[in-house]
């Protein structure tokens, strides 16, 4: 009877140890990440110059920053995610859809996406230097760095290009805090961008 109630618990035990490395492995039991979106302001309307089609790509960017997880800048040059927080999308594609909807806030329609029926005059093309909370300061700043460049379709040259950056400190290291400091800066940049295009149009 011993020896039966003995291999029992073993098994019982053995079952236990295999949920709890497969809860380890997958997550499972885990709290899972709050999503956040993000929602720049609508720019002042303006007026391009031409009415030639402007084509947003999907930024580039390093692979630190494409993925839905927010990135964070430690001292010594440490870079982690908040654990708890992530973007509705990956990194870039979010990116460039606010791209789209600040343009088309602001009166811009000739525009669209590669994958869109439209005629191609000008390529915008986004390379994400830096969208982080960056920490190695002692405080808390979100910072957001986009170079922007215009590109004729047509002789494959570039008409301008320009990089647009901008810092807001958050008032702590909360995830809501950090994300509404995060889209203030995409904000102040997307208002430049849009104005800096449509001049060069």
């Amino acid at each position: 009877m011993s020896a039966k109630i003995g291999r029992r618990a073993f098994l019982s035990m053995s079952a236990i140890g295999l949920t709890s490395t497969l809860a380890g492995c997958l997550g499972l039991g885990a709290t899972a990440p709050v999503t956040y979106d993000l929602t720049p302001g609508a720019p002042a309307p303006v007026a391009p110059r031409s009415n030639r089609t402007i084509v947003v790509r999907e930024p580039a960017t390093i692979s630190t920053y494409d993925t839905q997880r927010i990135v964070v800048r430690q001292p010594g040059g440490v870079l982690s995610y908040l654990s708890e927080a992530q973007w509705s999308d990956t990194l870039p594609m979010l990116v460039q859809t606010r791209m789209l909807q600040s343009f088309r806030d602001a009166g811009v329609t000739n525009i669209g996406k590669p994958t869109d029926p439209i005629a191609l005059d000008v390529i915008l093309s986004t390379d994400i230097r830096a969208f982080e909370l960056d920490t190695t300061a002692g405080g808390a700043m979100a910072r957001v760095a986009l170079a922007i460049q215009l590109v004729s379709d047509r002789s494959r040259t570039v008409i301008a290009s320009q990089t647009f950056s901008a810092d807001v400190p958050s008032p702590s290291l909360d995830q809501a805090d950090v994300v509404a400091a995060l889209n203030s800066a995409l904000d102040a940049i997307l208002r430049q961008m849009v104005q800096w295009t449509a001049a060069r149009i």
